[in-house]
């Protein structure tokens, strides 16, 4: 393709040499100047940059990042720190990271310097020197869970807004030492004998500190930490205080869309997952791990996950999806794709793995591997387990609601598959080890009613709406699924209240009572069948009258003078007949007119006739 500038000196040919010049510079310098074009934008570098050893065999780097759109970040260790300069690049680690964990070469007490550099399409960021004097000894920042220790802590701790919170720095090794902590939010301390940091923070957030062990005098193993806040408690509140619903004919079945009725004050972000007719909503904790949110996020916007399918579930403990979907609309059952990946999203652990909460998938033994995959905690005691293993794993959301949780319990009690791995084609990346299926026992080859399907995922309010009473219940019916609410009018006719409820996250609620009028608007219908004459100037009048609800009564009237009844009608589609009198000689016109129970008229049925 022609470099836009080219169309411009096209366009200039006719004027003389020195102006086409002239526009060609200005033309050059102006693309230049636009985002994408020309010399590729220099990434924001790193900032707070900070070298630390958690234990003898490691000295890790952390920064923040300021580059969103980094497509890496490299980290030089210098060789030759007490006498020159010799960098030499030890790691390379993701765009959206902030953290690498290197093994060094010695457990020696050793100076290490690293510097660390932001990369986007070849250009570097200013590198940001950081170094640590890594000590040697067997105590260490641990992680203990019974007789197993893992080599650090997690990275991250679990605090709410408003409300007094603690952890616990765990170490291996004895000697004399004291715990610290530096970085430490406004509020927060350590108890330097007990290791317990403990406090309250104001607002929700991400807050970053090392902890550690100090010895020897100024020798400190120290680990990096995120306090990861959540919103202090809310209650949902009703934003659109007009919302009304127009009145119902009688079975009338109409749906309405209440995504815009509520708010949950302290979340802005939430997702409803849809399957087998059933939704879950989860609330997003968006402000304590933005970048999991930000991961997750992008495959909802993106579609990915529409009829993609629940791959794994195991007792008490978990169900997992996100990793494969039909190979296409109406493929075999057996016929699986890959999602198609991003790239790995940068662990953030923290909050707590309690049930009905929401993590991602990750490679055993690679704290920063998750991509697509995610799961719901179903057990209890989940936080024992997944806040410590493999990093810990990051849970992003909370299922909002007790019937969200229903569902993801009865999913979880759904009968498991163990020999579809042979079976199943497509699915290089996910575990086929125990799929939850639809079919008790779950047949051999498995057909389209086997699998459990996620319809969508879709982005909402993270609150979950449900109905608290229809008074009275004899003229409604009435349901709701995500954020759309179906009405049913039964009749008889009359008003109705019907109350929505929105429930958060933190099992707050409010109530919305909603004024619904259901009219009978059907009218009814009639007609003469025969006239027959009855004497002089009588007529045996027969006819038939219809509607869709009870019929009452129908009347008539002869040559326009008053109106006269003409009996009871029973039914909605009945027969009637009735000898009148009154009629004159020659021309003559008899009206007649229906009524049902709701007090609706028919259309006046006129007949004209003359009698001899």
């Amino acid at each position: 393709m022609n470099h836009p500038i080219l169309l411009v000196t096209r366009r200039a040919t006719c004027d003389n040499s020195a102006r086409t010049m002239r526009l060609q510079i200005l033309c050059f310098l102006f693309f230049l100047s636009l985002p994408g074009l020309g010399r590729a934008q220099v990434p924001a570098a790193p900032t707070n940059v900070v070298a630390y050893a958690p234990n003898q065999t490691q000295a890790n780097l952390s920064w923040t990042d300021n580059a969103t759109d980094a497509t890496g970040y490299e980290v030089e260790v210098d060789q030759d720190p007490g006498a020159g300069e010799t960098w030499v690049n030890v790691a390379t680690v993701a765009g959206n990271s902030e953290v690498a964990r290197i093994t060094v070469s010695s457990p020696a007490e050793q100076l290490i310097r690293y510097r660390v550099a932001a990369v986007r399409d070849g250009q570097y960021s200013d590198r940001v020197v950081a170094e640590v004097l890594k000590p040697e000894g067997s105590l260490r920042l641990a992680n203990v869970l019974g007789s197993f220790s893992s080599e650090i802590n997690t990275e991250g701790a679990e605090a709410r807004a408003g409300v007094p919170f603690s952890f616990q720095i765990a170490k291996v090794g004895g000697g004399t030492f004291t715990y610290t902590a530096s970085n430490l939010p406004a509020n927060v301390t350590v108890n330097t004998v007990s290791g317990v940091v403990s406090g309250t923070i104001a607002s929700e957030g991400i807050y970053r500190c090392f902890i550690g062990v100090q010895f020897g005098g100024t020798k400190r193993f120290e680990q990096v930490k995120y306090i990861r806040v959540l919103p202090a408690a809310s209650t949902p509140v009703v934003v659109d205080p007009g919302f009304t619903i127009p009145p119902l004919d009688v079975d009338e079945l109409v749906s309405f869309d209440v995504s815009e009725l509520f708010d949950d004050p302290a979340r802005d972000k939430g997702v409803l997952i849809s399957t087998l007719g059933e939704s879950i909503i989860i609330a997003l904790h968006d402000k304590a791990t933005p970048k999991t949110v930000a991961n997750f996020l992008g495959y909802v916007q993106r579609g990915d996950y529409i009829n993609s399918y629940l791959h794994r579930s195991s007792a008490n403990f978990i169900i997992q999806g996100g990793g494969a979907r039909a190979l296409f609309p109406g493929a075999p059952a057996t016929n699986w794709a890959n999602i198609p990946v991003q790239a790995p999203v940068l662990n953030e652990p923290g909050l707590k793995n309690r049930q009905g909460t929401i993590a991602m998938a990750k490679r055993g033994g690679d704290f920063d591997s998750a991509t697509s995959e995610w799961f719901l905690s179903t057990g209890v005691n989940n936080a024992s387990n997944l806040d410590f293993q493999n990093g810990g794993f990051s849970a992003f959301g909370q299922i909002v609601g007790n019937g969200g949780l229903g569902i993801a319990l009865a999913l979880n009690n759904l009968p498991r598959a163990t020999g579809y791995q042979s079976i199943i084609t497509g699915t290089s990346e996910v575990l086929l080890e125990s799929i939850p299926v639809l079919q008790d026992p779950p047949p051999a080859v498995p057909n389209a009613n086997t699998f459990v399907t996620i319809t969508s995922i879709t982005e909402v309010e993270p609150v979950e709406i449900s109905i608290v009473s229809i008074s009275p219940p004899t003229i409604l019916a009435a349901g709701v699924f995500g954020n759309d609410l179906f009405v049913e009018s039964r009749g008889p006719s009359g008003v109705a209240t019907l109350t929505l409820r929105a429930t958060n996250a933190d099992g707050n609620s409010v109530d919305f009572p909603i004024r619904v009028e259901v009219l009978d608007t059907n009218i009814p219908a009639i007609g003469l069948t025969s006239l027959k004459r009855k004497g002089g100037a009588g007529l045996l009048i027969r006819g038939r009258a219809a509607d869709d609800n009870q019929l009452a009564s129908w009347r008539y009237r002869i040559n326009k003078k008053g109106w006269k009844r003409g009996g009871r009608l029973i039914g909605t589609l009945t027969k009637f007949s009735k000898v009148v009198k009154g009629f004159r000689r020659g021309k003559n016109i008899l009206e007649i007119q229906a009524f049902d129970k709701k007090g609706n008229s028919s259309s006046v049925l006129r007949q004209k006739f003359t009698l001899n």
